[in-house]
């Protein structure tokens, strides 16, 4: 269902509407399983938006929603979809919907900002990069009937403090299920990374403390259970000063948190410390490739070769860090032979989770510019663009089913390989009888 909020210090009678969207994915399967496991309040930059518009304004947020009827499409309201391009074909059917009910559409989001011309098909209005500088002007323009078909978004290294104060008005459970996300960009130049921004912008560390904190008050488990909170930020360890302060932060607090992290994590010991101390209990590590020197993601010099990375996988094991490893498959330096290391590798590092993915060169990277100049881009067609079902390029080394059948036995290997296969084997091969007694001891301690 929709969250709808409303600006708490004004009467509920409101006398506009704004419907903000993330559409679900357009292959329906996996558009079901993210409804299922992941969550649908949305993300936490989506309620930026609110905390921009004016107070007479009645907001409701829909997020991966499965099946639209036709009484969601409501006339005579300002209705914003956000689009990436693996959601964007569901984003443009939705937006088509609204026009016709009546509703001014605009449309923003990575994909959107890359093909501007290709949205205007299907919007009112086009946001191109981020919506906080230019969000007021929109709405001021959408109630003055002055609307332009383009506004330009400018980054604000401060994005955040103008929004802050309503933040603390959400009800913090929200952030405990969307997670959150205190810094933006990515200091590591990835090829098919977009948008491709290295610039890395952080949430106050004042601002980012308090947030954890009400999302931890929020979560009081019984049984002494420490609540579990997501830090969603591409890499938690982008400034190492700053994470370690903020891991100092969260001692007190007694969480647990999972995050997003460079392997430059384990080289760091008062880091490693600090992590596990503040209630770090997982980090996902995007290796994508196993050979260091050709897809460099990690600031320490010396990791030349695949085995380099099995010293800090263990390192972090040994400080109780679980490490979900993420992987590509399909980039250029990918070969039959790189493919049989890589299920070597996997089953010496023992992950506790393995993540693949096909190589999927979205608009706005630079690896779709270079494959489209090269004509090894196979289609356009956006559905394609889900990283998991469909191969949309022309690999260098092989064919597109060659590919796709390694894709089907490496993520074989890494579940068989990775320490969550075991822990569903042992539950599924251990009596009940044993189980619940652990069960039982686990939750009194």
């Amino acid at each position: 269902m929709p969250q709808a909020f409303l600006h708490p210090s004004e009467n509920q009678s409101k006398n506009r509407k704004l419907i903000l969207i993330i559409p679900g994915v357009s292959n329906f399967l996996k558009r079901v399983l993210l409804r299922i496991f992941m969550n649908s309040y949305g993300s936490f930059p989506l309620y930026i938006l609110p905390a921009l518009t004016p107070p007479h304004y009645y907001i409701k947020i829909f997020s991966q929603k499965v099946f639209w009827l036709d009484r969601d499409f409501e006339g005579g309201a300002l209705v914003g979809i956000s689009c990436a391009t693996s959601n964007v074909h569901e984003g443009y059917k939705i937006a088509d919907r609204f026009r016709k009910a009546g509703s001014v559409v605009v449309l923003g989001g990575i994909h959107v900002s890359c093909l501007p011309e290709e949205a205007l098909e299907h919007a009112d209005v086009v946001v191109i990069g981020e919506a906080e500088s230019v969000w007021p002007e929109v709405v001021r323009d959408y109630e003055n009937g002055s609307l332009k078909k383009i506004y330009r978004g400018q980054p604000l290294d401060d994005y955040f403090s103008p929004c802050y104060p309503y933040f603390l008005t959400i009800d913090p459970k929200l952030f405990y299920k969307s997670g959150l996300l205190l810094s933006r960009g990515c200091k590591y130049q990835c090829e098919f990374c977009a948008p491709h921004e290295k610039k890395v912008r952080f949430i106050k560390h004042e601002q980012a403390v308090e947030l954890i904190r009400r999302v931890a008050q929020a979560q009081k488990h019984p049984f002494g259970i420490k609540p579990t909170i997501l830090l969603q930020d591409d890499n938690i360890f982008s400034d190492p000063d700053r994470a370690r302060n903020l891991f100092k932060a969260m001692i007190p607090m007694k969480v647990h948190w999972i995050g997003n992290s460079s392997i430059d994590i384990a080289f760091d010991e008062e880091a490693l410390r600090l992590a596990k101390e503040s209630g770090c209990v997982l980090l996902f590590i995007g290796f994508e490739s196993i050979y260091p020197r050709t897809l460099p993601k990690t600031s320490v010099g010396h990791m030349t070769k695949a085995e380099d990375y099995l010293r800090p996988i263990r390192k972090m094991r040994s400080y109780g860090i679980k490490v979900m490893g993420a992987f590509i498959l399909g980039l250029d330096h990918c070969t039959h032979k790189y493919y049989l290391e890589l299920i070597l590798f996997l089953i010496r590092a023992r992950l506790f989770m393995v993540s693949l993915t096909i190589l999927t060169p979205f608009p706005g990277s630079p690896i779709y510019e270079r494959m489209k100049a090269e004509n090894r881009i196979i289609t356009n067609d956006w559905r394609k663009y889900d990283g998991v079902f469909r191969v949309v390029f022309q690999p260098r080394h092989m064919s597109v089913t060659a590919l796709y059948l390694w894709f089907i036995v490496v993520r074989l290997v890494g579940f068989l390989a990775s320490s969550v296969f075991l822990v569903i084997l042992f539950i599924l091969l251990v009596p009940p009888y044993i189980i619940f007694p652990l069960l039982r001891n686990i939750l009194h301690h």
